[in-house]
Protein backbone atom coordinates (compact mmCIF):
# COMPACT_ATOMS: atom_id res chain seq x y z
CA UNK A 1 0.00 0.00 0.00
CA UNK A 2 2.86 2.36 0.78
CA UNK A 3 4.38 2.00 -2.72
CA UNK A 4 0.99 2.74 -4.27
CA UNK A 5 0.74 5.93 -2.19
CA UNK A 6 4.24 6.98 -3.24
CA UNK A 7 3.38 6.46 -6.91
CA UNK A 8 0.17 8.45 -6.47
CA UNK A 9 2.10 11.28 -4.77
CA UNK A 10 4.71 11.26 -7.54
CA UNK A 11 2.03 11.41 -10.25
CA UNK A 12 0.26 14.23 -8.39
CA UNK A 13 3.54 16.12 -8.00
CA UNK A 14 4.35 15.69 -11.70
CA UNK A 15 0.87 16.92 -12.63
CA UNK A 16 1.28 20.03 -10.46
CA UNK A 17 4.70 20.69 -11.95
CA UNK A 18 3.39 20.30 -15.52
CA UNK A 19 0.49 22.67 -14.82
CA UNK A 20 2.87 25.25 -13.36
CA UNK A 21 5.30 25.10 -16.28
CA UNK A 22 2.50 25.30 -18.85
CA UNK A 23 0.85 28.15 -16.92
CA UNK A 24 4.16 30.02 -16.85
CA UNK A 25 4.58 29.53 -20.59
CA UNK A 26 1.01 30.66 -21.29
CA UNK A 27 1.11 33.69 -18.99
CA UNK A 28 4.68 34.94 -19.44
CA UNK A 29 5.80 34.22 -23.01
CA UNK A 30 2.98 35.23 -25.40
CA UNK A 31 3.01 38.82 -26.64
CA UNK A 32 6.47 39.63 -25.21
CA UNK A 33 7.41 41.35 -28.45
CA UNK A 34 4.09 43.04 -29.21
CA UNK A 35 4.79 46.17 -27.16
CA UNK A 36 7.81 48.39 -27.78
CA UNK A 37 10.41 48.69 -25.05
CA UNK A 38 9.03 51.59 -23.03
CA UNK A 39 11.08 52.04 -19.91
CA UNK A 40 14.46 53.82 -20.01
CA UNK A 41 16.07 50.78 -18.40
CA UNK A 42 14.46 48.34 -20.86
CA UNK A 43 15.76 50.35 -23.80
CA UNK A 44 19.28 50.81 -22.44
CA UNK A 45 19.64 47.20 -21.31
CA UNK A 46 18.49 45.86 -24.67
CA UNK A 47 20.82 48.28 -26.44
CA UNK A 48 23.75 47.09 -24.29
CA UNK A 49 23.01 43.48 -25.24
CA UNK A 50 22.71 44.44 -28.91
CA UNK A 51 26.04 46.26 -28.78
CA UNK A 52 27.66 43.17 -27.24
CA UNK A 53 26.51 41.20 -30.28
CA UNK A 54 27.58 43.87 -32.78
CA UNK A 55 31.05 44.37 -31.28
CA UNK A 56 31.43 40.73 -30.17
CA UNK A 57 32.77 42.15 -26.93
CA UNK A 58 31.01 40.28 -24.15
CA UNK A 59 33.48 41.39 -21.48
CA UNK A 60 32.40 45.01 -21.21
CA UNK A 61 28.93 46.50 -20.97
CA UNK A 62 28.52 49.56 -23.17
CA UNK A 63 25.91 52.10 -24.26
CA UNK A 64 26.42 54.02 -27.51
CA UNK A 65 29.63 52.00 -27.80
CA UNK A 66 31.03 53.73 -24.72
CA UNK A 67 31.75 51.92 -21.43
CA UNK A 68 28.69 51.60 -19.17
CA UNK A 69 29.92 50.68 -15.72
CA UNK A 70 26.65 51.05 -13.79
CA UNK A 71 25.67 47.40 -14.21
CA UNK A 72 27.60 44.12 -14.29
CA UNK A 73 27.28 41.90 -17.38
CA UNK A 74 25.22 38.80 -16.42
CA UNK A 75 21.78 40.11 -17.41
CA UNK A 76 23.17 41.51 -20.66
CA UNK A 77 24.69 38.11 -21.43
CA UNK A 78 21.25 36.55 -20.96
CA UNK A 79 19.67 39.12 -23.27
CA UNK A 80 22.43 38.77 -25.86
CA UNK A 81 22.00 34.99 -25.80
CA UNK A 82 18.27 35.37 -26.41
CA UNK A 83 18.98 37.87 -29.20
CA UNK A 84 21.35 35.40 -30.83
CA UNK A 85 18.52 32.83 -30.83
CA UNK A 86 15.45 34.99 -31.56
CA UNK A 87 16.97 38.01 -33.30
CA UNK A 88 17.41 41.54 -32.00
CA UNK A 89 13.90 42.48 -30.95
CA UNK A 90 11.62 43.16 -28.00
CA UNK A 91 10.76 39.48 -27.58
CA UNK A 92 14.40 38.50 -27.17
CA UNK A 93 15.08 41.39 -24.79
CA UNK A 94 12.23 40.25 -22.53
CA UNK A 95 12.67 36.48 -22.90
CA UNK A 96 15.18 36.02 -20.03
CA UNK A 97 12.67 37.46 -17.54
CA UNK A 98 9.85 35.26 -18.86
CA UNK A 99 12.14 32.26 -18.47
CA UNK A 100 12.98 33.29 -14.92
CA UNK A 101 9.25 33.66 -14.24
CA UNK A 102 8.77 30.01 -15.08
CA UNK A 103 11.84 29.05 -13.05
CA UNK A 104 10.45 31.04 -10.09
CA UNK A 105 7.14 29.15 -10.21
CA UNK A 106 8.96 25.82 -10.26
CA UNK A 107 11.23 26.91 -7.41
CA UNK A 108 8.31 28.00 -5.24
CA UNK A 109 6.64 24.65 -5.92
CA UNK A 110 9.69 22.65 -4.87
CA UNK A 111 10.31 24.72 -1.73
CA UNK A 112 6.65 24.41 -0.73
CA UNK A 113 6.75 20.68 -1.45
CA UNK A 114 9.88 20.27 0.66
CA UNK A 115 8.44 22.04 3.69
CA UNK A 116 4.79 21.02 3.55
CA UNK A 117 3.44 19.07 0.58
CA UNK A 118 3.17 19.08 -3.20
CA UNK A 119 -0.32 20.54 -2.89
CA UNK A 120 0.98 23.37 -0.70
CA UNK A 121 3.82 24.07 -3.16
CA UNK A 122 1.34 24.14 -6.03
CA UNK A 123 -1.03 26.51 -4.22
CA UNK A 124 1.88 28.75 -3.23
CA UNK A 125 3.22 28.95 -6.80
CA UNK A 126 -0.20 29.38 -8.42
CA UNK A 127 -1.06 32.12 -5.90
CA UNK A 128 2.14 33.91 -6.85
CA UNK A 129 1.24 33.52 -10.52
CA UNK A 130 -2.16 35.06 -9.81
CA UNK A 131 -0.75 38.28 -8.39
CA UNK A 132 -0.14 41.47 -10.37
CA UNK A 133 3.61 41.96 -9.96
CA UNK A 134 4.82 38.81 -11.76
CA UNK A 135 2.84 39.80 -14.85
CA UNK A 136 4.61 43.15 -14.94
CA UNK A 137 8.08 41.96 -13.97
CA UNK A 138 8.32 38.78 -16.02
CA UNK A 139 7.11 40.52 -19.18
CA UNK A 140 9.67 43.30 -18.93
CA UNK A 141 13.30 43.68 -19.95
CA UNK A 142 14.57 45.07 -16.64
CA UNK A 143 17.17 43.44 -14.41
CA UNK A 144 15.11 43.12 -11.22
CA UNK A 145 13.33 39.76 -11.77
CA UNK A 146 16.59 37.90 -12.40
CA UNK A 147 18.32 39.73 -9.55
CA UNK A 148 15.42 39.04 -7.17
CA UNK A 149 15.49 35.33 -8.02
CA UNK A 150 19.20 35.00 -7.30
CA UNK A 151 18.97 36.96 -4.03
CA UNK A 152 15.93 34.93 -2.92
CA UNK A 153 17.79 31.68 -3.59
CA UNK A 154 20.89 32.97 -1.80
CA UNK A 155 18.81 33.84 1.27
CA UNK A 156 16.95 30.52 1.08
CA UNK A 157 20.17 28.50 1.06
CA UNK A 158 21.64 30.70 3.80
CA UNK A 159 18.54 29.87 5.86
CA UNK A 160 19.02 26.17 5.08
CA UNK A 161 22.61 26.47 6.30
CA UNK A 162 21.72 28.38 9.47
CA UNK A 163 18.77 26.09 10.28
CA UNK A 164 21.34 23.30 10.44
CA UNK A 165 18.75 20.56 10.24
CA UNK A 166 20.89 18.44 7.94
CA UNK A 167 24.49 18.94 9.02
CA UNK A 168 25.97 16.69 6.34
CA UNK A 169 24.80 19.19 3.69
CA UNK A 170 25.94 22.29 5.57
CA UNK A 171 28.85 23.00 3.21
CA UNK A 172 26.59 22.49 0.18
CA UNK A 173 24.04 25.02 1.47
CA UNK A 174 26.77 27.54 2.30
CA UNK A 175 28.27 27.12 -1.16
CA UNK A 176 24.92 27.46 -2.91
CA UNK A 177 24.11 30.58 -0.87
CA UNK A 178 27.42 32.10 -1.92
CA UNK A 179 26.95 31.13 -5.57
CA UNK A 180 23.46 32.65 -5.76
CA UNK A 181 24.47 35.85 -3.95
CA UNK A 182 27.43 36.05 -6.34
CA UNK A 183 25.09 35.62 -9.33
CA UNK A 184 22.89 38.37 -7.90
CA UNK A 185 25.93 40.63 -7.64
CA UNK A 186 26.91 39.77 -11.24
CA UNK A 187 23.37 40.67 -12.28
CA UNK A 188 22.83 44.05 -10.64
CA UNK A 189 25.95 44.91 -8.70
CA UNK A 190 26.86 45.15 -5.02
Amino acid sequence: MEIADQLKDKRQSNLYLTILILSGIVFFIPFLGKVHLFDWDEINFAESAREMIVTRNYHRVQINFLPFSEKPPLFFWLQASAMNVFGVNEFAARFPNALFGIITLVTLFFIGKKYKSARFGFIWAISYLGTFLPHVYFKSAIIDPVFNYFIFMGIFFMYMDLAGKVLKHKFVYTSLAGIFIGLGTLTKGP
